[in-house]
């Protein structure tokens, strides 16, 4: 598994968070709902902005209160923290700098347009900007590393969603002079490098690259000569870069806490850079770059919102790779993406994902908010498969569950068994089962039932089943020979549910070194109609007698 968190003992972490809204870590009073939400949703991490204009009042004058307080706010509510910087930008505009930093507007510059109208951007060509980014952030790690003692906070988000809105590019003269320079060597050297900007493992290759051999491939000039109609974003996209990766670096010199940077996608409206999304950022265009050049920052995270089936793998083909983990900052408590994110898992790698906006998905009373349960439900049950996860996932005996729609069965070939998933809501597949099968005395309620089927199967092999989920049921068919197959009590499948070869059925749940414990014993009727789960029962082990060698 290719992880991004850690807990301080060296395991891997699945971080389930949520974020909170842009201004509601302000004070303990505007957080109060956050932290009831988050434990309404079962979640384990929260993500909460830290404000430059807060840290640093005035200039080399720190107040760390907004950091001690929620550090001891996730204490007492028995959570991991992942801290936002606000810094320079955040979503492609810089609304969080500091007074004496606006005021100061010939030492820190601002971005304009082609018409010299100045937008509310810091420039990323600005040396001024890019120190005093670099010495607050130093500090704020610093003051982890002091106060942190009990590795409360797993991880720090630089920026947010980094990019300039309004502009493809700086028109400032400081943004003239850096675009009509020649592009830097370390980039000319990178594309011409054998399969230098392939992107370890991801889909699409290197656009860049692309880019640059379909403009001619030459191997010097200014960034319009090298890179063409592309040549505004590529050049900005290096300087966030740069300018970020170095605000980084002077962070992890204090404390080398994971760090990542989070993506407002280019997959927006008509893909206009700087326009429908921040130019500059790490978008898909520019992805390849961005990670030759961000050395010091651990992964680049997408921000996906999108639900559809295409363009969530899409997005995930694109940011996952060997030398990216897959970590999901922002996304919507949906029920389309508590199905996707099952398949983040086994297909992507995910290893981590947040939702936004928590604080305003429970009522005043702290209850979640319609539509929002099955989410909740997709958070328990990943919780209770996380080690499962760990163990197996990226060897193959991982599988994913998701019912799109339409969709009301699925066929995995196990080997030695073939399986038959069975969702209990028809989702107008007209060749459902019309039946509602039998879970037991507890789960009777269409709230069992009226779930997409969504979850995991773990087959170790040797007859060892483990599941977790919801919406769906697991049938089995021993695949030793054809005689064997479509003999009478495997073809009916009423007689097949009957006669599997279980040794034990259990509902349990996974204590220290993978020791799963079992709860309760499963028989009779609860096992007459399949191996079945809901989101509240933890993990089902079902081992069968061991077939043909």
């Amino acid at each position: 598994m290719n992880n991004l968190f850690y807990n301080r003992d060296g395991t891997p972490f699945f971080s389930l968070g949520g974020q909170v809204h842009n201004s509601s870590s302000y004070s303990e009073e505007t957080m109060r709902r956050a932290w009831k939400a988050a434990e309404a949703l079962s979640l384990n991490t929260v993500a909460a902005p830290v404000f430059w204009n807060l840290l640093e009042p005035e200039e080399g004058v720190y107040d760390y209160s907004q950091v001690h307080m929620l550090l001891q706010q996730a204490e007492a509510h028995g959570m991991h923290l992942i801290l936002l910087w606000f810094g320079s930008w955040k979503n492609g505009a810089s609304q969080y700098i500091p007074v004496w930093m606006r005021t100061q507007k010939e030492r820190f510059r601002w971005v304009q347009t082609i018409q010299h109208f100045e937008t509310r951007v810091l420039s990323p060509h600005c040396e001024e900007n890019r120190q005093a980014d670099a010495r607050a952030f130093s500090r704020l790690l610093a003051y982890l590393k002091s106060h942190d003692t009990k590795g409360i906070v797993i991880g720090v988000q630089i920026e947010n969603e980094p990019g300039q809105i309004g502009t493809p590019r700086d028109y400032s003269d400081i943004g003239e002079r850096a675009y009509k320079s020649r592009v830097p060597k370390a980039v000319m050297d990178w594309l011409q490098e054998p399969g230098p900007c392939a992107q370890a493992g991801r889909a699409g290759g290197s656009k860049v690259r692309e880019i640059w051999l379909e403009h001619g491939g030459r191997t010097q000039g200014d960034w319009e000569e090298v890179f063409g109609f592309y040549a505004a974003e590529i050049c900005t996209a290096y300087a966030f870069a740069v300018y970020i990766n170095s605000v980084s670096a002077a962070g992890k010199r204090e404390f080398g806490i994971p760090a990542y940077v989070n993506v407002w996608l280019g997959e927006m409206y008509n893909r206009v850079a700087g326009i429908d999304y921040p130019s500059g950022g790490a978008a898909s265009r520019v992805l390849d770059l961005w990670k030759r050049f961000t050395p010091d920052i651990d992964a680049i995270c997408p921000d996906i919102y999108y639900n559809d089936y295409l363009m969530y793998g899409n997005i995930c083909e694109k940011y996952a790779g060997p030398d990216n983990p897959l970590y999901i900052p922002e996304s919507g408590a949906t029920v389309m993406n508590a199905v996707n994110t099952f398949r983040g898992i086994v297909e992507f790698g995910l290893c981590g994902i947040h939702c936004f906006g928590i604080d305003s998905l429970t009522d005043r009373e702290g209850n979640l908010k319609p539509g929002v349960q099955e989410y909740a439900n997709m958070v328990r049950i990943v919780r209770a498969a996380a080690p499962l996860i760990q163990k197996y996932q990226g060897t193959g005996r991982l599988y994913a569950v998701t019912q799109y729609e339409g969709s009301a069965f699925d066929y995995i070939d196990f080997g030695d068994f073939v399986g038959r998933v069975v969702c209990t809501n028809p989702l107008d597949d007209p060749y459902a089962e019309d039946t509602r099968p039998y879970l037991d005395a507890a789960h009777t309620e269409d709230e069992h039932y009226h779930v997409r089927g969504k979850g995991l199967i773990v087959y170790e092999g040797n007859g060892s089943f483990y599941l977790a989920g919801e919406g769906f049921r697991l049938n089995l068919i021993r695949k030793d020979t054809i005689e064997g197959m479509t003999t009478g009590v495997r073809t009916s499948n009423f007689q097949n549910l009957r006669h599997q070869e279980y040794l034990e059925v259990a509902e349990g749940h996974f204590e220290a070194d993978m020791k799963f414990v079992t709860d309760r014993l499963r028989t009779g009727d609860e096992c007459d109609h399949g191996l079945w789960v809901h989101s509240d029962i933890g993990v089902v082990h079902a081992l069968l007698e061991e077939g043909m060698k």
